[in-house]
């Protein structure tokens, strides 16, 4: 399901790659890469503030699980919030 949300990102097709992703979390919500596509799919709306909401959300449930990809997430997180920062744009750590 991710890579079909990815395939319509990189056909220009960003709501419906969001409504995937989002399905995505529905399905698998104790797995912290579904929380990071979906905050690119968000990203890629300019959707700063949720892009970071969830981003934040991959690096707890990375933290939990131990999840391989753990600095990957932060390291998104740290782009994301340069990015709103950058832009003026609301996206920086949120308040859980």
């Amino acid at each position: 399901m991710n890579n079909l949300g990815y395939q319509l990102l990189a056909d220009k097709k960003v709501a419906a790659a969001i409504v995937v992703f989002k399905r995505n979390v529905e399905f698998y919500p104790a797995s912290a890469n579904v929380y990071d596509s979906l905050a690119d799919g968000y990203e890629a709306d300019s959707k700063l503030d949720l892009a970071t909401k969830n981003t934040q959300k991959a690096v707890e449930v990375g933290t939990k699980i131990d999840d391989p990809n753990l600095g990957a997430y932060k390291e998104h997180l740290k782009r994301l919030i340069a990015k709103a920062n950058a832009s003026g744009k609301p996206g920086g750590p949120a308040a859980h």
